[in-house]
């Protein structure tokens, strides 16, 4: 299930299913990809386990060269902990909270000692804060002896604070996260490029038009194919498509077309002007582009 659905996130949901529903003679190659595949994640599940997290995933790695004792993370607190000991009834002052039974290690899935400092190995899964919290609850001990915390806040035992550097990486984060949202949201499902041909002037149209001729290069960006038409958004001209109209995009693929803009010589004001095309499948606007007009100079 997994190998097949990151087969999916690269061919497509579409061509996965025509892998699996048609003939194998006709879909060797996609076949040997999901065997591959499966092989793969197997090995991953079966074998190399938490091995991923120490010796290939690169996070570990980074966050070291990022880190200082500022920042916030998955931390012992020393200060409350230790000295470590069995736990017993009897309170006894020399004693730390951390009754050593190991369970932050156990459900580690790296297999680190958290009680031993920040390690690379550390995936901040937190697995470690809620065994320990368990365990403090059991013990009648306030929780968090292992929590999200700073290395000089454990060694002033100071509470974690929203400190202007946290503020400045929130509003960071909060940034970019908006304008992701807003690429998404504002994207057209087709893109493309108009360029002008190259080496040429315009061509007249008798005595009242000028005509430029264009190349497009449009991206379907939607799992469905669409017969797109240009439309030009000067009301005064038109759109002259060379060859079959509308240009047909299959689903995630590319499309290319050449077509002429039209404009009446009372249009033109200047030797380069801006132009607008309208992408349209049906009555609803799917994209648009821009591009330039060349004209005679008045």
């Amino acid at each position: 299930m997994i190998a097949n659905t990151f087969l999916a996130y690269i061919i497509g949901v579409k061509e996965l299913g025509r892998i699996v529903s048609e003939p194998l003679s006709e879909h060797a190659g996609g076949f040997t990809a999901i065997l591959v595949f499966s092989a793969v994640f197997y090995g991953v599940f079966a074998f190399f386990r938490e091995q991923v997290c120490t010796v290939v995933c690169p996070y570990g790695r980074l966050q070291g060269v990022l880190m200082d004792r500022n920042s916030v993370i998955v931390a012992y607190d020393y200060k409350r902990g230790e000295p470590r000991g069995k736990f017993s009834r009897m309170e006894t002052a020399d004693k730390g909270d951390c009754i050593d039974c190991l369970q932050c290690v156990k459900v580690c899935p790296t297999g680190i000692d958290i009680r031993n400092g920040t390690q690379l190995e550390c995936v901040n899964c937190t697995a470690c804060i809620d065994a320990c919290n368990f365990m403090m609850l059991k013990t009648g001990k306030p929780e968090g002896l292992i929590r999200y915390a700073s290395e000089n806040g454990i060694a002033a035992k100071q509470p974690l604070r929203f400190t202007p550097r946290l503020k400045v990486y929130t509003m960071a984060l909060l940034l970019i996260l908006g304008g992701i949202t807003f690429l998404l949201v504002s994207r057209h499902p087709v893109s493309g490029t108009i360029i002008r041909t190259a080496g040429m002037l315009y061509q007249e149209r008798g005595k009242d038009s000028i005509s430029n001729l264009y190349r497009i290069k449009l991206v379907n960006k939607t799992a469905e194919d669409l017969p797109v038409k240009l439309l030009l958004e000067e009301s005064a001209g038109r759109i002259q498509l060379i060859g079959k109209s509308p240009i047909l995009l299959k689903a995630g693929e590319q499309g290319e077309g050449t077509f002429f803009i039209v404009l009446p010589r009372s249009a033109i004001e200047k030797r380069k002007s801006a132009v607008h095309v309208s992408l349209y499948k049906g009555t609803e606007q799917v994209g648009a582009l821009k591009t330039t007009f060349l004209g005679p100079v008045k």
